[in-house]
């Protein structure tokens, strides 16, 4: 019984392009896909490293073989794998399969292996990996490695920093085990309540909000720069023109070259954005037509529930102050500044969204002090009032003055 389920396995990867990928042209983003897939499936996680040390020493050619060449080589790979019951269906599929794509021929055991791939980009599933992690989060920023191991940040606004080797310093001391490290995805999150700042291997800097989950390798590959956002960070990416930045969401691409900006893409938000300070970037998505450019002093918005895009000039200082410790709100509406607080102070506020949201506020909010502060502050321009009750704090609107 278990030898027939170690053949369906071994089938399986066999069919599974993404795996031939990361067998022939492995990525970081590969490695750390394929390393949760084996996390989670102890059969699975023996096969792939059967396969992988059967095929690590091979030579990419290209000749043009018989039927019984190709007959000979599969009875060799059955004879390294084990798999005497192969059915040879599957192997003449996979020469049909291979028929009609690109062809990468593989040396093994004195004969060659066919086997089918494409060019197509990888559109990995970054959802799914930050929900694997999902119990590391805890009251402190986590830093979960490759294997993952996850460290824990106690200290507020900390320094997490990437030098091009991807070794890894968190304010300034060197985390263990990363200093021979091998390219790979690592995943930072930072709680409500906390903030961090973050240098990437190619120098770029990232200030990270509150409630933000991100995905990045350790070392950018020589074709692309691509990270995976949840929550709001600001950005000055380092230039580079043969490797375009990417900040990817569930629901935008934003490619730059080198620019700064801030982007905004929260799970619990109605809306995504991007506020362009410097340079130029190409917005994209599944859900829209074509691309949006954009140019410095603008915001590209995008409407969860409608689906559409808008573009508008604003003053940028009002979205990429929190990195500074303070709003700059110019009629913004209440219930948007109390969800903004919730996040920043890890607290909990009671009020009725309807009543607050035709309530527009404006001037400089200081977050840093407390909630109740920011709320002092607020009710002095705005009719409201506000008292703690337990862990929560509750706002009710009051007549005009």
């Amino acid at each position: 019984m278990r030898k027939n389920c170690s053949d369906n396995i071994i089938s399986s990867l066999l069919d599974d392009d993404l795996f031939l990928k990361w067998i022939i042209e492995p990525t970081p983003e590969l490695d750390m896909f394929w390393e949760n897939e084996m996390n989670r499936d102890d059969a699975l996680k023996n096969n792939v490293y059967t396969l992988k040390d059967i095929i690590k020493n091979i030579k990419i050619e290209e000749p043009a073989l018989s039927a019984d060449e190709k007959k000979l080589i599969w009875e060799k790979i059955e004879q390294n794998i084990g798999r005497d019951k192969v059915k040879k269906k599957f192997f003449l599929k996979r020469w049909v399969q291979a028929a009609s794509a690109a062809a990468i021929v593989l040396l093994l055991a004195g004969g060659y292996l066919y086997i089918s791939t494409n060019k197509t980009e990888i559109e990995l599933d970054y959802a799914s990996m930050l929900h694997n992690h999902q119990a590391a989060q805890s009251g402190d920023i986590s830093l979960i490695l490759s294997d993952n191991k996850v460290v824990n940040i106690q200290k507020d606004s900390s320094q997490v920093v990437y030098d091009d080797k991807g070794r890894i310093n968190v304010d300034s001391e060197q985390i263990e085990g990363t200093e021979n490290a091998k390219p790979s995805l690592n995943q930072l999150i930072v709680p409500y309540g906390k903030t961090t700042f973050l240098t990437l291997c190619d120098g770029t800097k990232i200030w990270v909000n509150s409630g933000t989950k991100l995905i990045y390798p350790t070392v950018f590959d020589d074709r692309k720069r691509e990270i995976y956002l949840v929550g709001e960070v600001y950005l000055d990416v380092t230039k580079d023109e043969d490797r375009p930045f990417i900040i990817k969401t569930n629901h935008i691409d934003v490619n730059v070259l080198g620019t700064k900006l801030n982007v905004s893409a929260y799970n619990d938000a109605n809306a995504q954005s991007v506020v362009l300070v410097s340079g130029a970037v190409n917005i994209k998505s599944k859900e829209l037509e074509g691309s949006y450019k954009i140019y410095p002093s603008q915001m590209f918005s995008y409407d969860i529930a409608s689906s559409k895009a808008d573009i508008q000039k604003v003053d940028v200082d009002n979205y990429v102050s929190w990195i500074h410790g303070y709003l700059m709100l110019e009629s913004e509406s209440l219930d948007l500044v109390l969800q903004k607080l919730e996040r920043y102070f890890n607290v909990s506020f009671i009020y009725d969204s309807k009543s607050l949201n035709n309530i527009r506020v404006s001037g400089k909010l200081d977050l840093k002090g407390t909630p109740e502060n920011a709320l002092k502050y607020i009710s002095v321009a705005a009719p409201i009032s506000y008292k703690t009750n337990g862990e929560k704090i509750k706002i009710e609107t009051t007549s005009k003055k």
